[in-house]
């Protein structure tokens, strides 16, 4: 018999760091579904693995009671995530990102969390937001909440394919995480961490993408991006030229903005100035 120690900074407290006692059978099953599958599986790879084994009714029985030891957390129906300790095998962790990515694959990672995975973000994450062309959903995992926001088919771009932990997960590029920040939740936070983030990390964004990007939202998208973007002295001469197409408007950056900016036809804060 052999005791493990769960210690993940992703996974967080399992079950009150509850030491359990695995078998070295268990431990081997458990080993062999991560290196085959990853660590976040189906019941049916569980049982690919452990059904040879046992019978059917056996290995639905044995996935029980690794559930109810903690090895084996379930994060919907037919999902789970495997906890063990295989470090020597280069499994130390199961990122987030990649649990997200597994609630949905029509979805992708954005927001804050996309920052974080580019290096733009390091403050501690209790929910995770990605982007999908389905329902607007929240699941929760131990204290961490991960959210889907559903997006309009033509505004589902701006993603890249990634490999993480050996399982493939699509994440916004960093000038689409900022836009569906702006397009979603326009608050006075996320407004102030955006020009933040476009400013100390001046050299990583692509701004021609960003303006790009930007037209395929929204007038109103435009505007934002063309004043916030004249606050750290990128040119904007090609979106405001777009935007003087509709001189009876307004937009506002965010709901309760109320100095207008004539250039833009935009209401903003004052602390953006």
């Amino acid at each position: 018999m052999c005791i493990l120690f769960i210690d993940s900074p992703y996974i967080g407290n399992i079950m009150d760091t509850k030491n359990t006692i695995l078998s070295q059978k268990d431990l081997e099953l458990l080993e062999a579904i991560v290196l085959k599958y990853g660590k976040v599986v189906t019941l049916a790879q569980i049982q690919a693995v452990i059904g040879e084994f046992g019978s059917i009714g056996a290995v639905r029985k044995r996935v029980a009671q690794m559930s109810k030891a903690g090895w084996l957390i379930r994060l919907k129906k037919g999902l789970y995530l495997v906890v063990t300790d295989i470090s020597s095998l280069g499994f130390i962790n199961t990122p987030e990102i990649v649990i997200a990515r597994s609630f949905d694959a029509n979805s992708y990672i954005s927001f804050e969390s996309a920052l974080q995975h580019y290096g733009m973000f390091d403050q501690l994450l209790t929910r995770i937001d990605s982007v999908s062309i389905k329902m607007t959903k929240t699941y929760k995992v131990l204290q961490t909440a991960y959210s889907f926001l559903k997006i309009k088919n033509e505004l589902f771009f701006g993603y890249t394919e990634e490999v993480v932990n050996n399982q493939k997960i699509f994440i916004a590029e960093r000038e689409k995480a900022v836009l569906d920040m702006l397009y979603f939740r326009s608050s006075g936070y996320v407004i102030t961490l955006v020009l933040e983030k476009l400013k100390e990390y001046k050299d990583q964004f692509d701004f021609n993408k960003l303006k790009e990007y930007s037209i395929k939202y929204s007038l109103s998208m435009i505007r934002k991006i063309g004043f916030l973007l004249d606050q750290i002295d990128v040119d904007t001469t090609d979106l405001l030229i777009l935007s003087e197409s509709n001189k009876k408007s307004h937009s506002k950056l965010t709901k309760d903005s109320h100095l207008y900016n004539a250039k833009w036809r935009l209401y903003y804060d004052s602390n953006l100035t």
